[in-house]
């Protein structure tokens, strides 16, 4: 009897033991699967990705022609199904160019502009004073302004360069911006450190024509919407531009005495341009953002960020 017991039981645990090795197969076999099939979602959202910034790139060549007003079709294509690129073009000169302003002696515009977005007026010549002091050589900062010094004692890492911003990131470092990043969460897109120097009046929004002449954003208004035509976008064939300085200052209603002192400051046309191109591909998206210059062959590119 022990005989025959010992190979039931023995034919008992080699079942056992089956059953456990097709049961791991099984799960070996799913993890696998599993596997394979992330491996291929994760390779067709590669190619939908590599797809959407081949069609962000072909955007932004389009937008590189000079010649092509904003509202020109061309720049919403849609050549497949789930494909598609559209451009947004705008003057590099249209924003006010942050270090021109403070190395040709025009803080007082950044004052105008940090109240005009509710800054009191010490915060405001704070913000604009820390500005000049950054960019700027030696120790002894200006009234209301910051340097090392001031700094380490307000337990801060950063210091002042001595040597214009070369990006707006270094701008947010500066004592005070956080005051004005509290009122105007994208201050960034009123500024540029890429344009020729003076501010565009053909594309120039309202507050900042306002900031840069001390008149109040509304009295100019009107004015920018003359300017943009019945779409409201300045650069398209509906436009009533502004072309002189005398033209400007009757509009602006200023005298030579006010005007006189801004004509380095003002230009009706800058050929350095901001391009944003977004291509999209079966749910992936690449935006690529370039401020070239297109007066020079081949355009000078100045800044390119792709996210």
């Amino acid at each position: 009897m022990k005989g025959p017991g010992r190979r039931r039981a023995a034919s008992g645990s080699a079942l056992i033991l089956v059953f456990w090795c097709l049961l791991l197969l099984g799960m070996a076999v799913f993890a696998v699967v599993e596997l394979v099939e992330l491996s291929v979602e994760h390779s067709a959202h590669g190619e939908a990705a590599l797809q959407a910034r081949a069609l962000a790139v072909s955007g932004v060549a389009l937008g590189l022609n000079s010649q092509l007003l904003k509202d020109d079709p061309l720049f919403l294509q849609k050549p497949a199904p789930h494909r598609q690129f559209q451009v947004k073009i705008v003057s590099e000169g249209a924003r006010l160019n942050l270090n021109n302003l403070l190395l040709t002696g025009h803080r007082d515009v950044l004052v105008n502009l940090f109240t005009q977005w509710g800054l009191d007026i010490s915060d405001a010549n704070h913000a604009a004073a820390s500005l000049y002091d950054w960019i700027t050589p030696g120790d002894v900062h200006s009234l209301g302004g910051a340097k090392a010094a001031d700094y380490e004692a307000a337990g801060l890492p950063q210091r002042p360069s001595g040597a214009p911003f070369k990006s707006l990131d270094e701008v947010a470092l500066v004592m005070g911006m956080d005051a004005v990043a509290a009122k105007k969460p994208d201050w960034r897109e009123s500024f540029t450190l890429w344009s020729s120097g003076p501010l565009d009046i053909s594309e120039a929004p309202a507050e900042l024509i306002a900031a840069l002449f001390g008149l109040d954003p509304e009295r100019v208004e009107y004015i920018t919407k003359v300017r943009d035509g019945r779409d409201g976008i300045p650069g398209t064939l509906d436009d009533v531009p502004i072309k002189d300085v005398a033209t400007l200052q009757s509009e602006l209603g200023v005298s030579d005495l006010q005007m006189k002192p801004l004509l380095g400051q003002i230009v009706f046309g800058n050929p350095t341009r901001r391009i944003e191109s977004t291509g999209q591909a079966d749910g992936s998206q690449v935006r690529i953002s370039v401020v070239a210059r297109l007066d020079s062959t081949p355009p000078q590119y100045l800044l390119w960020s792709e996210r």
